[in-house]
């Protein structure tokens, strides 16, 4: 694994969302988004996806905006003062979803670690599947294979505007892999992507 870019200061705080590409166009691929804000600017970073979510909505989702907002969402996520880490993973036909999560999983954090992360927030999903990301990070730091000072809370995704950041910029994401580059040459410069494949183990 190469090593990254200096670590943000101080130490960022990180917020993950996951999605799945297209089963029709870009099978068996996973990815895990994450956003990198430093505790400073957490607020206005929030405040300013507040600000994007439409009237009704309970939380801002890429997947069911129009193309126009998409396009209006995604240049004010490029604005930000954030930075972004995408993990995909290109996965064997039939491999089930979780392993592909997990997987990703485990070299996000790997990276997070390297970067001075301590907290990671990932979107609740059911309390089985929670469970499994806590065992993931505990067989990693078990194994050493990151430190003892990252921690993984989920959090409702309605409730913690900084998920729906990772959201936005994985939809972009998947939407350039899909044939619409647009949304993510938007914000490209703010994003690092890394490819982890069924090889990998």
């Amino acid at each position: 694994m190469s090593h990254p870019p200096a670590p943000l200061t101080p130490e960022p705080l990180a917020f993950m969302d996951e999605s799945e590409s297209d089963q029709r166009t870009d099978p068996d691929t996973y990815l895990l988004a994450v956003t990198l804000v430093r505790p400073g600017t957490v607020d206005a970073v929030r405040s300013a996806m507040l600000s994007l979510r439409a009237p009704g909505q309970r939380k801002l989702h890429w997947h069911n905006e129009s193309s126009r907002r998409r396009a209006l969402v995604i240049k004010d996520v490029a604005a930000l003062n954030a930075q972004h880490l995408i993990v995909v993973r290109d996965g064997r036909p039939g491999e089930a979803s979780e392993r592909r999560r997990r997987k990703c999983l485990a070299r996000m954090v790997w990276e997070l670690d390297l970067r001075g992360v301590t907290r990671l927030v990932g979107e609740s999903r059911e309390a089985k599947q929670n469970g499994r990301d806590m065992q993931t990070i505990a067989y990693l730091r078990a194994n050493r294979t990151i430190g003892s000072a990252l921690r993984l809370c989920h959090e409702s995704g309605p409730r913690e505007p900084l998920l729906w950041t990772a959201d936005c910029v994985a939809g972009a994401y998947v939407a350039a892999r899909t044939g619409t580059p647009g949304y993510f040459d938007t914000i490209r410069h703010a994003v690092q992507v890394i490819h982890i494949t069924a090889d990998d183990g």
